[in-house]
């Protein structure tokens, strides 16, 4: 289906992702990367709306200050994800583009209408390098380039947002920052280790505590700044109880039973093998 021409306002989406590239900038991945996270983290926040016409190509390059190619570069990636559609003779526009997370670990909330598991989708917002800090270096062991930090928007089947902050080292998984966006969005990151760097989590602990997680993760889970909410905090090991990730989860007051486990024992055993 076409998008609507209702939705066809260019000019106002230019200066957003003039915003939001500049923010990725600070992140040190390619120019091209860093213009598919922009587009791709506009889309995600609904700044960019589905059906939306994106500037023109020349306009972006010019806007941007980056070479025509890298644009054309970058907008044929975010195609090949299928959050781009281009639509010969009008433009190039938002398209949505869902999957659902399969082998869930930490989002398995129920339906109250007990239909199973509730479907869950990722959106990374932002991938980035960041300094070792002391709960870092305790979780992860010493990194002196630092840690990657994969920030995400988690929707748990429409009905509410949860957000995930994932920790790694940058020395051993520092290919994660260049890697398609597709490759870490809708993916149990746990199966994109044990596939692109065979490195497989074997089991995890967690802790639970309720605390308020200050306005900017509040605002992320549109709940009140000053709401109490659940925050996890687990660390993944694998082979010989090497600890390999350090995340971060905040769930928003929900009426919905989040089951917990340890690993679902079917995964766990696979990626042993």
């Amino acid at each position: 289906m076409a998008p609507s021409k209702a939705n066809e306002q260019p000019d106002g989406i230019l200066p957003d992702i003039v915003v939001a590239f500049d923010r990725a900038q600070r992140t040190g991945l390619p120019k091209v990367a860093q213009i598919c996270d922009a587009i791709s983290n506009l889309i995600a926040s609904g700044k960019i709306k589905e059906g939306a016409k994106l500037p023109g190509e020349r306009e972006l390059s010019a806007a941007l200050k980056i070479s025509l190619g890298t644009v054309q570069k970058a907008l044929n990636l975010l195609m090949n994800d299928g959050e781009l559609v281009r639509d010969h003779g009008r433009g190039t526009f938002a398209k949505a583009n869902r999957h659902a997370m399969r082998e869930l670990w930490h989002y398995r909330f129920r339906d109250t209408a007990g239909a199973g598991l509730l479907p869950v989708y990722a959106k990374v917002v932002e991938r980035v390098l960041v300094k070792p800090e002391p709960i870092l270096t305790a979780s992860l062991g010493e990194d002196e380039r630092g840690y990657i930090r994969i920030s995400r928007v988690i929707n748990v089947g429409d009905r509410f947002t949860c957000w995930s902050e994932m920790f790694l080292s940058a020395t051993r998984f520092d290919r994660i920052l260049t890697l398609p966006i597709s490759d870490v969005e809708s993916v149990n990151l746990k199966q994109l280790l044990n596939e692109e760097f065979n490195v497989p989590t074997l089991a995890v602990h967690q802790t639970a505590t309720i605390l308020n997680p200050g306005k900017t993760i509040c605002r992320q889970l549109a709940v009140a700044k000053d709401s109490l909410c659940l925050r996890l905090q687990v660390i993944a090991t694998s082979r010989r109880r090497e600890p390999i990730t350090f995340q971060k989860i905040y769930v928003p007051p929900v009426e919905y039973e989040m089951e917990l486990t340890e690993a679902p024992f079917e995964t766990a055993k696979s990626l042993a093998a």
